[in-house]
């Protein structure tokens, strides 16, 4: 990633979420519980009913088994930086019995809802807020200019009709439990999410970028550049060599900047040339200044990849 998103608080959407997964604990703790208020109204109850019969009716093992996958699966940051490996619905099947399949389907039918309905009902809305209000924060609270995962795709702003689509990082078709979970939902551009990411899962290429990652993102694109032909990229960082590989091969990011950077090199070399006319100053302090004039507001305009290709010339 070219940048890291800033955590910032939804104590509306956190809360809804919390409730969620305390439904999911008390089930799998097999204690005396009652559903949330405002789930009494509405399907998920039933279809929480479904899956709790279900589960009860398996064996002891799987249902072990399912507690643990929930218990993991929800730990994003510790699964990003392999610490925790997640369980997915094909782990979960291996060799299960025909009520734990049973059991499955209805947990299916449940991370389902979460996502593609929770957030639409009348009364949830005027209390919560739709996707569309979350990314309204999400973009005004973490978004610069571009997307953090190609610094190329421009990001559709809080003020527009319409939002980005939210990626789940680990994928929902893949995994149970991470469906509806902030840490595990962010915005990405239309390209890297439907041309290029689709429903691959990062972790089956190694250890992957969190994306509200807390350390400073030291990555940089590093160009070579011979009698003004773009010969090479590579994404220079001290910290984040195996994240990068897996980002490169998810995104394909080398090919796409390198590509981006050849389309705009000779109108950036067109900058420089003019400024030497215009201030009547040597090709290499024009070069300098527009270097330094890249250093603020870096992913605005592209900058961060204009100061790179400037400074291989």
């Amino acid at each position: 990633m070219w940048y890291f998103y800033n955590e910032f608080e939804n104590e509306e959407l956190e809360s809804l979420i919390n409730q969620i997964n305390s439904v999911f604990t008390n089930i799998f703790s097999a204690v005396v519980f009652e559903y949330p208020n405002w789930m009494s109204r509405i399907k998920l109850k039933s279809d929480f009913e479904e899956f709790k019969g279900k589960f009860e009716l398996s064996q002891p093992e799987e249902k072990e088994k399912l507690a643990d996958a929930f218990s993991k699966n929800i730990q994003v940051e510790n699964v990003c930086n392999m610490t925790v490996d997640p369980v997915s619905y094909e782990d979960l099947l291996n060799g299960s019995s025909e009520e734990f399949v049973r059991c499955i389907s209805a947990l299916k039918t449940i991370q389902g809802y979460l996502y593609d309905n929770l957030l639409k009902l009348k009364g949830l809305v005027e209390e919560v807020g739709t996707l569309k209000n979350y990314y309204e924060k999400f973009y005004d609270e973490s978004i610069e200019y571009v997307c953090p995962f190609c610094g190329i795709g421009p990001m559709l702003t809080s003020k527009d009709q319409f939002r980005e689509a939210f990626d789940h990082y680990l994928p929902r078709s893949k995994y149970p439990f991470v469906s509806l979970l902030r840490k595990n939902l962010f915005p990405i551009c239309h390209t890297c999410n439907s041309t290029y990411k689709g429903d691959k899962n990062p972790r089956d290429h190694g250890k992957v970028f969190y994306p509200f990652m807390r350390d400073d993102n030291d990555c940089e694109p590093v160009f070579t550049i011979r009698t003004g032909v773009i010969e090479n990229l590579e994404i220079a960082s001290q910290h984040f060599q195996g994240e990068i590989e897996t980002w490169n091969e998810v995104f394909a990011i080398k090919d796409r900047i390198k590509n981006f950077a050849e389309v705009n090199l000779s109108g950036w070399m067109s900058n420089v040339s003019e400024a030497v006319g215009i201030y009547n100053i040597d090709l290499e302090t024009a070069k300098n200044a527009e270097i330094e004039r890249c250093k603020s507001n870096k992913m605005q305009d592209h900058k961060f990849i204009k100061k790179a290709v400037l400074e291989a010339l």
